[in-house]
């Protein structure tokens, strides 16, 4: 494998999507929120792979999603005072998702209404998803990939959020900075942990 400091991370185009849609859908396929919201390992990984290309679409034209090593790595920025999901996407994105979970749907309508309660007002980059192809991880591209952004929010001052889906995710936002300021937990389900990183 090559070092990960030689691999090139750049701006996701239309034509990435595909590939780290399919990356996402591995990398959280045994996540304990997305286990929630699809049960039935049969349809899990389908689901999540259009899941992920309906937001990975939607997040697009903010130009802060990124990929690394032909799609095996990706993250979904949204950058300060933009609405992750914008306003004129918002019924075009649920028609997306609804195909996407089928009747998975009603609960990932309650994980994102719980997320939308305890979403900061304060402006910040908001990190929707980030992950690693299973065999690619454990290389350090994950953390290239959020650096690509932490950095310039170091440089401008600029705090940055996102919610932990697991323990193992937890861990490393906090080696990235990131403090844990709650819980939220689904109803019989996880926890998830909203967490905030001031600049440095």
């Amino acid at each position: 494998m090559p070092d990960t400091a030689t691999v090139d991370i750049a701006p996701a185009t239309p034509a990435d999507v595909p590939a780290f849609s399919r990356t996402l859908a591995q990398a959280f396929y045994e996540d304990p929120v997305f286990e929630w919201i699809i049960p039935d390992p049969t349809p899990r990984s389908a689901r999540l792979c259009e899941m992920f290309a309906a937001f990975a679409e939607a997040f697009l034209p903010h130009r802060e999603t990124y990929v690394a090593a032909a799609g095996a790595s990706a993250a979904l920025w949204a950058p300060p005072g933009r609405d992750p999901i914008p306003a004129d996407q918002l019924e075009a994105f649920g028609a997306r998702l609804s195909a996407a979970l089928q009747d998975d749907m009603e609960r990932g309508l309650q994980v994102q209404e719980l997320l939308d309660q305890h979403h900061p007002e304060q402006a910040c980059f908001y990190l929707q998803f980030i992950g690693v192809a299973p065999d690619q991880q454990g290389r350090g591209l994950g953390s290239r990939l959020m650096a690509t952004v932490l950095q310039r929010c170091d440089a401008t001052g600029t705090p940055a959020y996102l919610e932990a889906t697991s323990v193992g995710n937890r861990r490393l936002y906090q080696r990235h900075g990131f403090e844990t300021t709650g819980e939220i937990t689904l109803p019989q389900g996880p926890a998830l942990w909203p967490m905030w990183r001031a600049p440095r």
